[in-house]
């Protein structure tokens, strides 16, 4: 099964997180207009985005863990549908404008599109992890990363696109992405076998957990920090970004979303090129994460240097680069290391991390960005705790010797 139709495969099950960045991010230039002729106020405005990330992100381990019981595709088949539902409700709300009940309604299809997409989101992972094996999984998890960070480039370009025509349409988009994914997860993504559906008591499944973690704590804990706190960050700085291009320069829109899609390509790039080179080997993926951690400290150490709108873009450039090596490694050792039984619930809670690293890194930069120095000290500080993290979970470091003493168990 490993190689029947690897390309449709990795298409249909990329579009899965793709999903939950189109959802939220193609809205983001969309807003203004669409309080504009909802008669809405900013507060409201905003609500348009929130009523989708909270329940989505609060849904996302619960995808997992009934996944890990039902069944991968069982559960995309089911929450997909949420998201159509969702889509042709706010259609129809935005299509009625300013008229009274559409705020209300327009809410309740943006909270099913969220109840969807946090259902299918952690699935992609989990996913490749089952129907690929060796070097082979570790380029389909990278190739999952180029989906993911492809739709975070592209989202506002899309959402720009589509308000030159009219804003109520980007929920035509994403339902004919819904859509496509449905069908294409329907017909070339196997059903898992019947012994899947054996039913467990909910202790036996904790306690093997529990075990994971006693066991595997050393690979555990620098995976769900380093993917957090690097989401936290980089969204943070983007966040930053966005408000020197209109403070400090006079550049077009369009040339602004660029500059903001470059790091964020620069991060694709390096995700899809580090895990082609994986091997399916302990120390490659320690390599990975502490040459990672060490670009990322020294982007973050190079921002406090200089305030210069250039050396920022250069600098978040470096921590792109370091992330980038870093999440394909994450991704690559925790499929590694935890079994077949447990990939939907563990796959789905390192998910919900990074998701709330996304949505609290503009929130607490916004906060922050009354004293932009001891903001670039607090997140130098953050990227240097993830360090030390890793420092105390590794006594070893892979650097030009080979390190054995955390051993990676290999489940298939």
């Amino acid at each position: 099964m490993k190689n029947a139709r690897p390309t449709y495969l990795l298409y249909f099950i990329g579009l899965l997180p793709f999903i939950m960045v189109i959802g939220n991010s193609m809205f983001i230039p969309l807003l203004p207009q669409m309080q504009v002729d909802m008669g809405l106020t900013t507060t409201e405005g905003g609500w348009l985005l929130t009523s989708f990330s909270i329940p989505a992100a609060l849904l996302v381990p619960f995808g997992g863990i009934l996944s890990d019981r039902y069944g991968r595709k069982k559960i995309t088949l089911i929450a997909l549908p949420f998201i159509i539902i969702g889509c042709v409700i706010s259609a129809f709300a935005g299509m009625r404008g300013d008229e009274a009940g559409s705020f209300q309604l327009m809410m309740v299809g943006r909270v099913c599109q969220g109840i969807g997409a946090g259902g299918v989101t952690p699935l992609a992972m989990a996913f490749i992890s089952d129907l690929y094996q060796g070097e082979q999984r570790n380029r389909a998890l990278g190739a999952i990363e180029v989906f993911n960070g492809a739709g975070k480039v592209i989202s506002p370009i899309i959402g720009g696109l589509v308000l030159a025509f009219s804003w109520y349409f980007s929920f035509v988009v994403f339902l004919a992405v819904a859509i496509f994914a449905f069908v294409g997860i329907k017909l070339f993504i196997p059903t898992e076998p019947s012994a899947r559906n054996d039913f467990e008591k909910n202790n036996e499944k904790v306690g093997r957990i529990k075990k994971l973690f006693i066991h595997h704590w050393r690979w555990l804990i620098p995976i769900l920090v380093s993917g957090s706190i690097g989401m936290f960050l980089l969204f943070g700085y983007l966040f930053y970004f966005s408000y020197l291009l209109e403070s400090t320069v006079r550049f077009s829109a369009f040339l602004n979303g660029v500059l903001l899609a470059f790091p964020l390509l620069v991060l694709t790039i390096l995700s899809y090129s580090t895990a082609r080179n994986l091997k399916r080997n302990e120390t490659q993926y320690k390599r990975a994460f502490i040459y990672g951690t060490m670009l990322m400290i020294a982007g973050s150490f190079l921002m406090l240097t200089d305030d210069s709108l250039g050396w920022f873009v250069g600098a978040i450039v470096i921590y792109s680069f370091g992330f980038g090596m870093l999440l394909p490694a994450a991704n690559a050792a925790l499929a590694s290391i935890v079994s077949k039984k447990e990939r939907g619930t563990v796959f789905s809670f390192y998910t919900m991390l990074r998701f709330l690293g996304v949505a609290l890194g503009p929130l607490c930069f916004g906060i922050w960005m009354n004293d932009v120095q001891q903001m670039m000290f607090t997140a130098l500080f953050f990227v240097s705790l993830n360090a030390l993290i890793l420092l105390y979970s590794w006594r070893c470091l892979p650097l030009g010797k080979e390190c054995n003493t955390v051993e990676l168990h290999v489940y298939k």
